[in-house]
C-alpha cells in the first residue's frame, strides 16, 4: 500500500448564504411560492433519521439538485422564521417571499459545497426544544468542516442550515441581520452603503464605511457574521484586503472561526489556530478529524502531552482509519516518544499492510532522529530476523 500524504488539516469551507432577508439594504425578490415549495409532496416513509440522512448523504454526494429541492421546505422555513422572529415576520406575504429566497440561497450554497466537498453523515439528535438536527462532516483533499441541518421531526423536511465557520444558522442570520437595521435606524444609510460596497467587492470603500459606524453597530455579532460570510466568498487577493476589517473584529471580541485556522498556521501561531478549532461545537470537536487536528496543532506548539492525548482519542473514535495513526506517528516524532512511534508503526504494518521503511518514515518531520535511534535500529533488526 502507498503512503498517504500527511499534512495539517486546513479548513477551507465558507458556506456563503449571503444576506437573505428583506430590509432597507436587501429587498427580497418576488418569488412565486407555489413554484418553489414542495410541501405538498408526500412525506418520506417514516423509517428513522439515520436512514433518511444516509440517503440524503448519497443524494448530496451525487449533487442531485432536484432531490435537494424537494427536501428543503418553504412552508417550514416560513413557520420557523415566524416562531423565531414574530415581530419581523408577521406579514404572511413578506415571510413567504423571505422563505422562498432562503430556500433558493440554501440550494445554491449546498450545491456549491458539493462541487468541492464530499458529505459524510455523522449522527442525529433531538435537542431540548424537540428540534431534530443532523450533523455532517464535509471533506476535501485540503481539509474538513462541519454543517448542521434542522429537520422537521415528522416529515424530515429541511428548514435550516448552519456551517460551523459562522456564528449563526441561515434563519438566525436572516433575523439578526434584519434586527441590526431595525434597531439602528440612524445607521441605516451607512449599513446600506456598506452592503452595496461589498456587493461590488469595493473593499476600500467598505473599510472606510465600517470604521465610521457607531461602536455598538461595529461590534454587532450579526454584522460580524455578515462580513465573515462576504469574506468567505472573495478571491484570495480580495480576501486578503478584507482581512484587515474582519480579523481584528474577531480578535478583539475573542470570537473564533474555522476560516481563520489556516491564517494562524501560516503565521506559526499555533495557539491561535487551536483556539479557532476549539470554538467548534461539541459534535465537530469530538470527531476523529478534529481530534487529530488538535493533536498536530498542540504538537507544533510543543505541548506534547495534550497532543498525544488528542491523537489517542482520534484513534479511539475511528480505529479503522489509518489517517489518525499517521497523525499520532507524526506527533510521536515531534515529541521524540519513540516507544509510541514503534507501537504505531507495528499497527500500521499489521492492521493496514503499510511498509514502514526508511523512505516512508523520512517523509515525516523530525524523523531523522528517530531513524538514527537505537529503538529504530533494533526494530529493523527484529523485523529482518523474524
Amino acid at each position: 500500500m502507498s503512503m498517504v500524504r500527511f499534512s495539517l488539516v486546513i479548513s477551507l469551507v465558507g458556506f456563503c448564504v449571503g444576506v437573505l432577508v428583506a430590509c432597507s439594504a436587501t429587498p427580497v425578490n418576488n418569488v412565486e411560492l407555489s413554484n418553489n415549495n414542495n410541501s405538498q409532496t408526500s412525506a418520506p416513509e417514516k423509517n428513522s433519521p439515520m436512514l433518511f440522512n444516509q440517503q440524503l448523504e448519497q443524494d448530496l454526494n451525487a449533487n442531485l439538485l432536484t432531490t435537494l429541492q424537494s427536501k428543503i421546505d418553504v412552508l417550514s422555513i416560513a413557520k420557523h422564521l415566524r416562531l423565531l422572529y414574530p415581530a419581523q415576520f408577521a406579514n404572511p406575504l413578506n415571510t413567504a417571499k423571505a422563505a422562498a429566497d432562503v430556500k433558493q440561497q440554501l440550494v445554491a450554497g449546498i450545491a456549491d459545497i458539493s462541487t468541492v466537498f464530499s458529505w459524510h453523515y455523522m449522527h442525529s439528535e433531538v435537542l431540548n426544544d424537540n428540534s431534530l438536527v443532523a450533523y455532517y462532516r464535509i471533506d476535501s483533499d485540503s481539509g474538513y468542516s462541519y454543517v448542521t441541518f434542522w429537520l422537521e421531526p415528522d416529515s424530515y423536511k429541511i428548514y435550516d442550515f448552519h456551517s460551523v465557520s459562522f456564528a449563526f444558522s441561515a434563519l438566525d442570520f436572516v433575523g439578526k441581520f434584519n434586527q441590526l437595521f431595525i434597531n439602528n435606524p440612524e445607521s441605516q444609510p451607512q449599513l446600506n452603503n456598506l452592503v452595496k460596497a461589498l456587493q461590488v467587492n469595493d473593499i476600500e470603500a467598505a473599510f472606510t464605511i465600517y470604521h465610521n459606524l457607531a461602536p455598538t453597530v461595529k461590534t454587532n455579532r450579526a454584522l460580524s457574521d455578515f462580513l465573515l460570510r462576504k469574506y468567505s466568498q472573495l478571491s484570495a487577493t480580495e480576501a486578503q484586503a478584507m482581512k484587515t476589517i474582519v480579523l481584528p473584529i474577531f480578535e478583539q471580541a475573542g470570537h473564533s472561526s474555522l476560516l481563520f485556522e489556516a491564517h494562524y498556521i501560516q503565521l506559526d501561531n499555533f495557539a491561535a489556530a487551536i483556539k479557532m478549532v476549539k470554538g467548534l461545537p461539541l459534535f465537530a470537536l469530538q470527531d476523529s478529524k478534529m481530534q487529530s487536528e488538535l493533536a498536530i496543532l498542540h504538537a507544533y506548539n510543543r505541548e506534547f502531552e495534550p497532543a498525544i492525548n488528542y491523537g489517542r482519542q482520534a484513534i479511539m473514535a475511528e480505529p479503522n482509519q489509518h489517517e489518525a495513526y499517521f497523525v499520532l506517528l507524526q506527533v510521536s516524532f515531534l515529541a521524540k516518544d519513540y516507544g509510541l512511534s514503534l507501537d504505531l508503526m507495528n499497527v500500521l504494518v499489521s492492521k493496514f499492510d503499510y511498509i514502514m521503511g526508511r523512505k516512508v518514515i523520512s517523509e515525516f518531520e523530525e524523523s531523522d532522529s528517530f531513524i538514527a535511534s537505537n529503538e529504530y535500529q533494533d526494530w529493523v533488526k527484529q523485523r529482518t530476523n523474524s
